[in-house]
């Protein structure tokens, strides 16, 4: 038997020596994201100071080899018997990201002005807001990877590392766990609900879409869209993308990161809202997005808004949460009977 048992082990050998290395996906594409494995913890640092209908701390968790922290905004109304349903709130791109979260007077107010809304209007509808920095964000390490049109994936990264610690937030009902993204924040959602199953629904709000080239040809022209274009007219943010692959020092597949080629790993319904005279991120993208759903025969909705905000103000915001808190409760898991 123990002779048997060496050939057999040594076929398996030889076996594996001659097959050929697994091949390791592109970096940053959704191959990678799918691969990898996240498993951090949350711990809170600090109280932070309340909000109307909610308490707030500041929680951190790693990424990678990163610190990054998050808000934390919890209803102060009753807690239901499972907790409270969660939102992993996705924002947009920051002009400045060290300056996230501070007040225009300077005062480090997470998640700053701009976004102050979003937890507010949620926790009215009975969510646990969670609000991800992103990687070089406020006091979050890693402000290299944070600029530049790569910089969405390595936030992808930083939010799917999140989902596995919201076990430790005291009053989540991570069965009944949501997300949703504005801007760029759009676009970081859309990816990392390639990655998981664990997100009952999702928002887009004025999400940016198209492949990395539309957007870096998009947003070298966006200020001055009337203005004449050709081949002698330099387009910086082209450029910029150019030079930030360069320094990845290895191949770069930028077809491998473009969400809408890999649809058929989404599983999770979405509700989308666009302004149709946005600027700040095309509402053909949106609608073009709509149209793949379509045609893949996933669940979505979409609602669309006059003007060109791209942040929708006063009560269309407030509309829009709405109908977000409706289309998440159609999609909450019961809790076990007793």
């Amino acid at each position: 038997m123990r002779v048997v048992g060496c050939v057999i082990a040594g076929g398996l050998l030889a076996a594996m020596a001659a097959a050929p290395p697994a091949r390791r996906p592109a970096p940053l594409s959704i191959d990678a994201l799918r691969a990898a494995r996240f498993s951090a913890s949350v711990r809170e640092l600090r109280k932070l100071p309340e909000g109307p209908g909610f308490t707030a701390s500041l929680v951190a968790y790693r990424s990678g080899a990163l610190n990054v922290f998050a808000l934390v905004a919890t209803p102060t109304m009753p807690v239901p018997p499972r907790g409270f349903p969660v939102l992993v709130a996705n924002h947009g791109t920051h002009p400045d990201p060290p300056l996230y979260g501070f007040t225009p007077a300077g005062v480090d107010s997470r998640p700053g002005d701009y976004y102050r809304s979003i937890p507010e209007l949620f926790v009215r509808h009975g969510f646990l807001v969670v609000m991800p920095d992103y990687r070089g964000h406020n006091s979050s390490e890693g402000v290299e990877y944070a600029r530049g049109f790569l910089a969405s994936a390595y936030f992808t990264e930083d939010v799917l590392a999140l989902l596995p610690g919201l076990r430790d937030i005291p009053h989540a009902d991570v069965d009944n766990v949501f997300m949703w993204g504005h801007s760029m924040g759009g676009e970081v959602t859309l990816r990392a609900l390639l990655a998981t199953d664990r997100i009952r629904a999702a928002s887009l709000w004025s999400s940016v879409g198209g492949d990395i080239w539309d957007q870096a040809y998009h947003y070298s022209r966006y200020k001055d869209l009337e203005a004449p274009d050709g081949s002698a007219v330099e387009k910086g943010r082209i450029q910029d993308l150019k030079k930030d692959i360069a320094a990845l020092g290895e191949p770069y597949d930028w077809a491998a990161r473009e969400p809408l080629r890999y649809l058929r790993f989404l599983h999770t319904p979405l509700v989308l809202h666009h302004s149709v005279g946005d600027t700040g991120a095309k509402y053909e993208w949106s609608e073009r997005l709509a149209k793949e759903l379509y045609m893949a025969g996933l669940r979505y909705a979409f609602f669309t808004y006059p003007g060109s905000d791209h942040f929708f103000p006063g009560q269309t915001r407030e509309q829009a949460v709405e109908r977000d808190a409706e289309f998440f409760r159609g999609f909450l898991r019961p809790a076990p009977p007793r």
